[in-house]
C-alpha cells in the first residue's frame, strides 16, 4: 500500500512525505492489526509505502540463512555478529532503523562511505583493503563488488 505522484515527473515535498509517514505509522500502531503484525511505513524519496514486516525480519532471515545455509544445520548468526549498513537514519519510520533491533547498524550517507566501511572491515578481518575510494560514476559499483567478493573469499557462505 502506498502513495505515488499522479502527474508524471512531479515531486512531493520531502516534508509532506515525512508527515505522511508519521501519520500512517501512528494510525497503524493504534489499529488492532498494527498491534499484532509488524509493519513499516517509509519515505521512498517521492512516494510513501507501507510494508508488512520490517527490515528486522529481513535481517533475521539473513542471519538464519547465512548461519545455517540451505541444509538448516548449524545455528543462526547472532545479532552481535551482524552488521547492517543503512542509509535512512534521518527518515521518519525508517525501515533501516528497525534493523537495529536484531543487529548492529552502521549509518552511511552515500555509496562512497559503504566502500570506506568495507575497506575498514577488510583490514580488521585481515583480508587487506584497497586505498582510495573512487568517485561516483567512476567505477564505484565494480569497486564495491570487488570488496564484497574479497570478504566472501575469506568468509564464505555455508555450502548448500
Amino acid at each position: 500500500m502506498g502513495i505515488i505522484p499522479s502527474v508524471l515527473g512531479s515531486k512531493f515535498p520531502r516534508e509532506s512525505l515525512e508527515e505522511t509517514v508519521l501519520v500512517v505509522q501512528k494510525k497503524l500502531e493504534m489499529s488492532e492489526v498494527g498491534k499484532k503484525l509488524p509493519f513499516c511505513a517509509f519515505n521512498g524519496g517521492n512516494d510513501v509505502f507501507v510494508d508488512i514486516g520490517d527490515k528486522s525480519w529481513g535481517v533475521l532471515v539473513c542471519q538464519n540463512y547465512f548461519g545455517t545455509g540451505l541444509t538448516g544445520e548449524g545455528e543462526s548468526i547472532r545479532g552481535e555478529r551482524t552488521l547492517h549498513v543503512g542509509d535512512q537514519f534521518l527518515s521518519a519510520g525508517s525501515n533501516d532503523f528497525k534493523a537495529r533491533v536484531v543487529g548492529t547498524t552502521a549509518w552511511i550517507a552515500n555509496p562512497g562511505e559503504t566502500v570506506e566501511l568495507l575497506d575498514e572491515l577488510m583490514c580488521l578481518m585481515g583480508t587487506g583493503g584497497t586505498a582510495g575510494v573512487k568517485g561516483e560514476g567512476d567505477g564505484l559499483e565494480k569497486d564495491l563488488l570487488v570488496r564484497v567478493d574479497k570478504l566472501f573469499e575469506k568468509h564464505p557462505m555455508p555450502s548448500a
